[in-house]
């Protein structure tokens, strides 16, 4: 199994507001995140069976698919966990259809009482690690550039090779979700104050695998400018 930890808990304030509960076309930043991440883990499941039952199928019409079945598809046996760390309740950030269809699929959400060091969170991130859950990944909550085929893409490499660190690179450098072996998680909880998983992660350059993804994969919005900026470009783009 694979578990995927969202960080939304953190101590910025470049914002000067709660930036993942800003408006993203029909939700928030937040929900926006966790809506593609349940695309990305069902699209993963829909390219696995193709692949299980010798069939080949376009990322694009896999995704058109899992989006025509996400209001009303049955979960499957589980091998992504989603937990998500943050300081709101969900229904603050998701919509109605997107908080039943995380729940349905198992998704933990854990809300703390105030902003919280980013070593914290990922120590809360890997409470409770089953014995079949071999990596764990990180993901901020406002990394907007996100989409399901490039989660669907970590994900099956993932679960399929398991390897000590999976590593999304694009043409402009190493990006978010890194994954991690799970003989480094004893590392991620010594973990201190602010430092992140990059820190375990630059310990062992030469054992990394890499997954190629677009540039605007790793897109997040740090300040109002750059928030203001991708909403442009979404809006252009769609």
């Amino acid at each position: 199994m694979v578990r995927l930890v969202v960080m939304a808990a953190g101590q910025a304030t470049r914002m000067g507001r709660d930036k993942l509960a800003l408006p993203y076309i029909n939700t928030t930043v937040l929900g926006h995140v966790i809506n593609t991440i349940l695309e990305g883990v069902m699209l993963q499941q829909t390219l696995s069976l193709s692949l299980s039952q010798g069939l080949s199928q376009e990322l694009s019409q896999a995704r058109d698919l899992v989006q025509d079945l996400l209001p009303r598809i049955t979960p499957p046996k589980r091998l992504i966990e989603i937990h998500v760390v943050t300081r709101r309740p969900p229904e603050d950030y998701l919509t109605q259809d997107t908080l039943r269809f995380f729940l349905e699929m198992g998704g933990d959400w854990f809300q703390v009482p105030q902003a919280i060091p980013l070593s914290e969170t990922l120590r809360i991130g890997l409470r409770d690690l089953q014995e079949t859950t071999l990596m764990v990944g990180f993901l901020p909550g406002d990394q907007v550039g996100i989409t399901a085929q490039g989660l669907a893409g970590c994900f099956e490499q993932a679960l399929r090779e398991a390897p000590d660190f999976l590593v999304p690179v694009s043409q402009t450098g190493v990006g978010s979700p890194v994954f991690f072996h799970r003989r480094y998680v004893s590392e991620l909880r010594e973990l201190q104050g602010e430092e992140g998983g990059r820190k375990v992660l630059y310990r062992y350059p030469e054992r990394w695998t890499r997954q190629r993804v677009k540039d605007t994969f790793l897109q997040d919005v740090d300040t109002p400018e750059e928030y203001q900026a991708w909403m442009d470009y979404i809006q252009k783009r769609d």
